[in-house]
């Protein structure tokens, strides 16, 4: 009689990746929650969500949802110091926007028209953002968001565990064509996705309204992202690449600003990269509270 051959499961490379975070946690003091407000980095994080208006989606129901599973990742962390700020033309209805942790910004300058001002749009109400933390005083980690995408349930307590860095800068990450249910690993990420990096800005480094003239956080906020380790040399700050895969970008769910601009096929895969993908599955939201 022939043997049959074993068939135990291949663990998922991106689930491997996935437990060098846990790994990481076990690894540290168990008390970690004295460990990290006695460090000196023990500093709070804003996120910042430019909000497309509603005369430029595809499907509002659709960027609403969308916003709201973002929310929901980053509500779920961890460590709860961190703040929202959200910038946008028309406020969503979702419960998630009347939570104490998010502010909303109404702007009142003109929408863009097309795809072409996506970009200009989406620079001006992160400047609106930087104001509004600039009259509260606030002194941390910025990081822009895009309103799609979704955050690893502990990263902000992995940014506020390590010693303190000017910036901390995605080199790796994770992609899904949700329409696909596929998901892959990317390196460089911080030069494909809009939510890729954390900068620390002091209280005077944020724009003041009265004042016109770009500062450091137009440096480093309102340029295109995949120059910012250039950027931070010239300003001689100091910057740590992270190699765990912290966020996943989320495409392909029908009103990605990347595809309304022809920068992205819909049907895009993990082949377009030169790389195996693996089936997005349940067990990803253990990792991405989005559920």
């Amino acid at each position: 009689m022939a043997k049959q051959k074993k068939t135990g499961k291949v663990k998922s490379p991106i689930k491997k990746q996935l437990d060098e975070v846990e790994k990481y946690f076990k690894e540290l003091n168990s008390d970690i929650e004295t460990q990290i407000n006695t460090s000196p980095n023990n500093k709070e994080i804003a996120f910042g969500i430019s909000l497309k208006s509603k005369k430029v989606s595809r499907n509002w129901n659709k960027v609403q949802k969308n916003l709201s599973n973002t929310l929901k990742s980053i509500f779920r962390n961890t460590d709860q110091h961190f703040r929202v700020v959200i910038a946008g033309h028309n406020k969503p209805n979702i419960k998630e926007l009347r939570d104490k942790r998010v502010k909303w910004l109404p702007v009142k300058f003109s929408s863009p028209t097309s795809p072409k001002g996506f970009t200009q749009d989406k620079m001006r109400k992160r400047r609106k953002i930087g104001e509004y933390l600039y009259k509260v005083g606030f002194s941390g980690y910025f990081m822009a968001v895009d309103a799609d995408d979704w955050i690893h349930h502990r990263f902000v307590e992995y940014i506020r565990s390590q010693p303190f860095s000017h910036a901390f800068i995605l080199e790796k990450g994770l992609i899904t064509n949700i329409g696909r249910k596929e998901i892959w690993e990317t390196g460089e990420f911080y030069k494909k996705c809009g939510t890729n990096a954390l900068f620390y800005f002091s209280k005077k480094d944020f724009p003041n309204p009265k004042k016109k003239k770009g500062n450091i956080f137009a440096t480093l906020t309102l340029k295109a992202h995949p120059k910012s380790p250039d950027r931070l040399k010239k300003l001689n700050k100091d910057y740590k690449m992270i190699t765990l895969p912290f966020v996943i970008w989320v495409l392909s769910h029908g009103d990605n600003n990347s595809m309304l601009k022809g920068n992205k096929d819909p049907g895009i895969s993990a082949k377009d990269y030169g790389i195996q993908g693996e089936k997005l599955e349940d067990w990803f939201y253990k990792y991405f509270r989005t559920k």
